[in-house]
């Protein structure tokens, strides 16, 4: 009877020991946590992006993507994209001032990931630069 109540709690200590985080991890959690900045916006060729960042768990997550014009109307579409392979166009439409064209991916944000518009025309020419923000 001994002998399996000492087997017994073997078994519990090593699943507490597997349950408990490596310090590794819990410095990535908290670094993730302290770096998620609410939202960042940037400027640039008459077009801004504007990228809202929220916490999710130990991570910050992107959860929200707009584009508008900074510079007057323009005819046309934005192309928003970013890592993992994501992206998102507008419909081709007149676009007022300041209007946004929102956009909504729900994915883990790292630093150095870009997040980036484009403007295209109606022929699909791109008419301004890639404008991009990162955490």
């Amino acid at each position: 009877m001994r002998k399996l109540f000492l087997t017994v709690l073997a078994v519990l200590a090593g699943l507490t020991l597997l349950s408990v985080p490596s310090t590794a991890q819990a410095a990535q959690s908290s670094k993730a946590l302290v770096s998620c900045p609410g939202s960042k916006a940037e400027t640039g060729d008459g077009i801004t992006i504007r990228v809202y960042y929220v916490v999710y768990g130990s991570n910050c997550q992107v959860n929200h993507v707009q584009a508008w014009s900074a510079a007057g109307s323009k005819y046309g579409h934005f192309n928003l994209f970013g890592p993992y392979g994501w992206s998102d166009d507008s419909p081709t439409k007149s676009w007022g001032w300041g209007e946004p064209y929102n956009s909504y991916p729900w994915v883990i944000a790292w630093p150095d990931h870009l997040w980036c518009a484009k403007f295209y025309n109606e022929n699909n020419q791109p008419i301004t630069d890639n404008i991009c923000v990162t955490i």
